[in-house]
């Protein structure tokens, strides 16, 4: 039996939302680790990047390790925490609201998601971050998701049952 159109888009549309929902959980978790756990990844980067340069002491990886490591301040770890803990509070919350189908969550999420797009790409033009660049696709996928999957919510299309 063939898939139609609307029931790939609300499966892909549930895909995205549990993603993001997860990736939510585990900012929060990691935001809190940060705060309770200060100060140990700047010294355990620079302890990784010695070893890897004492086997290739050429490794460009093993260099920025160490310069980054080095640079990491309780400050920086600090603000971290703080941005991880906010920003996966919001992606749980409106996870929830799209979970839930609240008409409110669609728009919600496509202001939030797209100003996160936007400053992504303010860090991708400083950084040419090929990493930065598939988290932009991706979250513009996401955006178009929720931007269909709300289309036929205000339409008054019920999702597709299972």
């Amino acid at each position: 039996m063939p898939i139609s159109k609307r029931q790939a888009v609300h499966w892909l549309f549930d895909l995205a939302v549990a993603f993001k929902a997860i990736d939510g959980a585990l900012e929060i978790v990691s935001g809190y680790f940060l705060v309770f756990r200060p100060g140990w990844i700047g010294p355990a980067a620079v302890t990784w990047a010695t070893t890897l340069l004492l086997h290739d002491p050429a490794s460009r990886f093993g260099h920025m390790l160490a310069r980054w490591g080095d640079g990491l301040t309780l400050d920086t770890e600090h603000f971290a925490s703080t941005y991880l803990i906010a920003h996966g509070a919001a992606k749980v919350f409106i996870a929830w609201g799209l979970i839930r189908e609240k008409l409110w969550a669609f728009p919600t999420a496509l202001v939030v998601f797209g100003l996160l797009i936007l400053y992504q790409a303010f860090r991708f033009a400083h950084t040419h971050s090929p990493t930065l660049a598939v988290l932009i696709a991706l979250d513009v996928a996401v955006c178009y998701l929720i931007w269909r999957e709300y289309g036929f919510r205000r339409n008054g299309e019920q999702a597709p049952q299972k």
